[in-house]
């Protein structure tokens, strides 16, 4: 067997791993996707966001009346599952389909991205369905949840702004549309001005500039109209909660364990960059990733702040590759790259967990069937138990309300008042090891004493996330008469 030919044999081997992991990945999302249950706390938020458009209303009102909606993502996504919500009802599934679709579209973009910085089309298919291999992705992908979709928007702007530079209108327009799904997606258009700077392309990244701001100026307006003029309240002034960079690095380490070769091949890359004196679009689009990804440090903040650099570590892992394998070719060490390159297909085999998750959600229909026998004034901190069970929403976001009274000046007092006056039928929280009215991020101590004081636990619990306990009004009775259903 030639040279070549072991070569060839040993990225097919590559490949074929990297894509049977990515499937297996699809499969425990499919499998998962369908339970109607809220698995993620933002998901019922989401979703009501969208139920909230279907009935003509703005998922934007006045965060001081009554139901208090706080929502702090633009209005991209909650069109979108309003649009899944008006066609397929209120249920999880449809959304969260979209958003496997969303991941699958991030991976198919790697991989035209891979190719058209010059890797084969194994190396290319390989490293790109890493990206749905990769652990944070395999365990966010299933969820409600904003991410994916704007990941998917920057990186067809990125395919439009490298592979046709004349249609710089489109890759603008796919910028800000992103921006208007979370506005922390700024790492791609940084990269693409900044490389517009450095090749001195000064009308274009006028163009670009100048386009980006007017279409996100009318998008602002247009948003700030539609809201009664609170939009801008919903997206800047919601996370008052502090700021610890050492969550950002943590995160960070976690993702180099999780994929070390991924993320040592990225670094080598970088470390090639700075040898040659010249920085690569993939690698300044992996360091502009690492500074959007800072966002990661907010208290109320999780590992979905780092999608973005999960993708840009792929494709700069990717392009390091190919010149690896390139510079021991020219070595005389040819050899060496499929040797390297099967390790690699093993480091992944070993790594990656074939086991599919099973969700239960025989607990949370016990719940909702409960519910549904009790009034529509139901305060809940699991808000996906609300929806499906067909009660409004009084309270859409706890831990973003909790963080405004604490953080930002607000008063809890409505509320307690209204706990005070036992106007909620029901109350539901999570069953906490620490004890259900311990101190809370999602609750204000005040707003836990008044549950305390004037709602009694009910005999009836359930094994739902997020929704074990009910609490009915009046005086407490002692929790050991619970019993878990």
């Amino acid at each position: 067997m030639n040279q070549d030919r072991i070569v060839r044999w040993a990225g097919t081997v590559f490949s074929t791993l990297a894509l049977v992991c990515a499937s297996v990945c699809i499969v425990d999302a499919v499998n998962a996707l369908r339970a109607p249950v809220q698995l993620d706390y933002e998901e019922g938020s989401i979703l009501n966001a969208g139920l909230r458009i279907v009935q003509g209303l703005t998922p934007y009102p006045d965060p001081h009346s009554w139901p208090v909606v706080l929502n702090p993502y633009g209005p991209i996504p909650y069109l979108l599952v309003a649009a899944l919500v008006k066609t397929f009802g209120v249920s999880f599934t449809a959304p969260r389909i979209a958003i496997v679709l969303c991941g699958v579209a991030v991976a198919a973009l790697l991989l035209i991205l891979l190719r058209h910085f010059g890797c084969g089309g194994h190396t290319a298919a390989g490293f790109a369905a890493l990206f749905l291999c990769v652990p944070v992705i395999r365990d966010w992908i299933v969820l409600l949840r904003v991410d994916l979709i704007g990941l998917a928007l920057v990186l067809a702007g990125l395919c439009v702004f490298f592979l046709a530079s004349d249609r710089w209108f489109m890759a603008t327009a796919l910028f800000v549309a992103a921006l208007f799904v979370k506005y922390t997606f700024l790492a791609a258009p940084a990269t693409c001005a900044l490389l517009l700077v450095t090749k001195k392309e000064w009308k274009r990244l006028g163009l670009m500039a100048s386009t980006g701001a007017g279409l996100a100026l009318v998008g602002f307006v247009t948003a700030q109209v539609w809201s009664g003029g609170v939009f801008a309240f919903h997206m800047f002034q919601t996370h008052p909660d502090p700021f610890r960079l050492s969550s950002y690095f943590e995160e960070l380490v976690d993702l180099f364990w999780d994929i070390p070769v991924l993320c040592g091949l990225a670094v080598l890359g970088l470390l090639g960059d700075a040898w040659r004196r010249r920085l690569s679009p993939t690698g300044l689009y992996l360091l502009m990733s690492l500074v959007g990804a800072l966002t990661r440090g907010k208290q109320g903040s999780n590992s979905n702040h780092i999608f973005e650099v999960a993708a840009a570590v792929c494709l700069c892992a990717g392009v390091t590759w190919k010149l690896v394998a390139a510079w021991l070719k020219t070595k005389g060490a040819a050899l060496v790259s499929p040797l390297l390159l099967s390790g690699l297909a093993a480091a992944l085999l070993a790594s990656f967990s074939l086991k599919l998750r099973n969700v239960d959600s025989s607990g949370c229909r016990d719940a909702y069937a409960y519910l549904q026998t009790k009034g529509n004034r139901v305060l809940s901190e699991n808000v996906g138990v609300l929806l499906l069970s067909g009660k409004s929403v009084l309270l859409s976001n706890p831990y973003i309300y909790a963080q405004l009274v604490t953080r930002a000046g607000w008063s809890d007092e409505p509320l307690r008042e209204r706990l005070r006056r036992r106007e909620f039928d029901v109350v539901i929280l999570p069953d906490r090891e620490e004890g259900t009215f311990a101190p809370s991020e999602r609750w204000t101590q005040g707003v836990l004493s008044e549950i305390q004081q004037n709602y009694h636990l009910d005999k009836q619990q359930f094994d739902c996330k997020e929704a074990e306990l009910f609490f009915l009004p009046g005086e407490q009775i002692p929790r050991a008469m619970g019993t878990r259903r």
